[in-house]
């Protein structure tokens, strides 16, 4: 097992099960544990003070927030013992593992969040060097009980804070939170006295659980501290095995482990039994946008659309869907929280097409009928809902770009090629129509249109954004030829100055004016163009590139820096881990 390299791009680390999520500093020390909460959204344990709510719309200070929770000096809570530097491993691309190598003992500390339960345990081994231990663990920090802060760059709508009234108390080892504004509680079991012999070893045991109220959560802290060592062994074993089962136990498939890691363990956040919601990441943003889980999803079914735990999350999120998120006015909105209810209600098509496209891929990929047979009609419905909406010369208007920014003129490229692809999946007779308006509306200089304001190229803009990944996925449909002068031309404009979305340096690519960065998203298309247009050179830069700017922990951040590749947006985004898995994972790939 290779430490992790502290030379390049910092990020806590992180871990979850599904229904727990959180983060660690490379020495072991927490620095958040979250899930989903009916009441407020996305219940959060952290140190970190809130998000001013006065600073809402505030850009700078979004960014400012969103970099200090990435930060080394992020304000940490757990067992003193942990405090100061550390090696920091991942076990199976999965659970971290933090080693402090002190003079009198070697000290190892595995952070888990065992499969199915609410709340995580740290198992903490002690090797005594030369002479006897006495270790008497002290608890260190002050976390808070609250919501997440859900700081956004484009802002539609805050939800102010909810009011909180935390009681603060102990049951003999055992700390707790609850507050009964949240309805939620948290309880933290502090191990006790441990002594070692020199030469020996010794174990303790930290364990954090989530409940409605303070006797749920100490009962289920209690049981996972009982259990803690057997679980430990027992979640190291089944993620192996799934890696074996898988084909990925190869050095080269980490980015397909990583990607996937983060999808089962951090971006799945069960909500029923039945429904499970998969947000974008589960620190800064913990929402659901249906364009990027479609990409978490699609990165499942493709390194494993018959495993049992990866199709459980994705037709889970199906559920969650079509039974669970509000659709003000019949459409999906820009964001939802993990309970379903509408965050921003901002009508964006491409967001209406994923779920309905994810429908039909699972059925592609499985080979199971079943949900496309329980949702078929729903899908249906929704593309009828959206043809409803067509102009008169036949395209869909749309308020805001992929990126969710506003879109002065309405009708957008690359929404109307995954328009045209979810027809044509599920037989509509109207996927003819929509490619031929497509062609002609958005034809101008000899290439596509980013968006037009009307017919006939009308109000042409020409850009393209890290975020249009349908553009690049249009020969893998067969929407056109790899050929084809018109796409060929977009491309070309894409990948150069002459585009506001392009970024030069020497860690230079295409970004989007959203975060004006390079952005990992748009290396990632371009490894998509250069496997349409027969350029493995081009897709090895792309690669090559990806590699540099990765953060030390092997994900992908939204944004990098041109000129030193260092991360410069969002530490935590789930969508690139999971299409450079699915990229990984296919190297034919040319569209999911």
């Amino acid at each position: 097992m290779t430490p992790l390299d502290p030379r390049e791009s910092y990020k806590p680390l992180d871990f979850g099960n599904g229904i727990v999520a959180g983060s660690l500093a490379p020495s072991g020390r927490l620095v958040s544990l979250g899930m989903a909460n009916p009441k407020i959204g996305r219940l959060w344990l952290t140190a970190t003070d809130p998000f001013p709510e006065s600073s809402r719309g505030d850009e700078d200070a979004v960014r400012r927030h969103r970099a200090a929770l990435a930060a080394p000096d992020r304000p940490s809570f757990g067992l003193s013992l942990l405090e100061g530097r550390a090696e920091a491993f991942f076990v199976e691309d999965s659970f971290p593992l933090a080693v402090h190598d002190r003079e009198d003992a070697r000290i190892e500390v595995t952070t888990i969040a065992p499969n199915g339960r609410a709340g995580a345990v740290q198992v903490v081994r002690v090797v005594a060097r030369q002479s006897r231990l006495r270790l008497l663990p002290e608890w260190t920090g002050d976390p808070r009980l609250g919501r997440a802060d859900y700081t956004q760059i484009t802002e539609g709508g805050p939800i102010p804070h909810p009011p909180v009234a935390p009681r603060h108390g102990r049951d003999g080892p055992i700390r707790w939170i609850d507050d009964d504004a949240l309805e939620a509680a948290v309880a933290i079991l502090v191990p006790e006295l441990l002594e070692v012999r020199a030469n020996a070893s010794g174990l303790l045991v930290l364990a954090l659980a989530f409940g409605r109220d303070t006797d749920q959560a100490i009962a289920e802290v209690r049981s996972l501290a009982r259990d803690a060592s057997d679980v430990i062994d027992r979640e190291v074993r089944s993620r192996r095995a799934l890696w074996t089962g898988l084909g990925l136990e190869r050095e080269a498939a980490h980015p397909v482990r990583r990607g996937v890691a983060y999808a089962l363990d951090c971006a799945a956040s069960r909500i029923t039994e039945r429904a499970i919601a998969i947000i974008t990441d589960h620190e800064i943003l913990p929402l659901v946008w249906t364009r990027d889980a479609y990409y978490i999803c699609r990165a499942l079914l493709g390194a494993a659309p018959q495993e049992a735990m990866a199709r459980a999350a994705v037709e889970g999120f199906i559920t969650w869907l079509f039974d669970v998120a509000e659709r003000p006015e019949g459409a999906w909105p820009r964001s939802s929280l993990e309970t379903g209810r509408a965050k921003d209600v901002a009508f964006q098509l491409d967001q209406q097409l994923y779920p309905p496209l994810l429908v039909a891929d699972h059925a592609r990929l499985t080979g199971d009928g079943a949900w496309r047979e329980r949702y078929g009609d729903a899908c249906r419905e929704t593309l009828e809902r959206l043809l409803a909406r067509r102009s008169a010369f036949g395209l869909v208007a749309t308020a805001e770009t992929p990126a969710d920014d506003p879109l002065r003129q309405p009708y957008h490229f690359s929404s109307h090629v995954l328009l045209w692809h979810v027809l044509r999946a599920f037989d509509h007779p109207a996927a003819d129509e929509i490619r031929e308006a497509t062609l002609l509306h958005f034809a101008s200089d000899g290439r596509f249109a980013y968006a037009v304001a009307g017919p006939r190229g009308e109000g042409a803009r020409h850009y393209h954004d890290a975020n249009d990944l349908p553009t690049v996925f249009a020969p893998g449909w067969g929407f056109c030829a790899a050929g084809d002068p018109a796409w060929r031309a977009t491309i070309a404009f894409a990948w150069s100055a002459a585009n506001e979305g392009y970024f030069a340096g020497p860690f230079g690519g295409l970004g989007s004016l959203h975060t004006p960065r390079p952005w990992t998203l748009g290396d990632l298309q371009e490894i998509v163009v250069a496997r349409v247009t027969a350029d493995p050179d081009r897709e090895a830069r792309a690669r090559t590139r990806l590699a540099k700017v990765e953060t030390w922990d092997g994900l992908l951040s939204e944004a990098y820096d041109e000129r030193t590749g260092a991360v410069a947006a969002r530490h935590w985004f789930a969508w690139p881990a999971a299409f450079r898995a699915l990229l990984e994972r296919d190297p034919m790939l040319t569209a999911p």
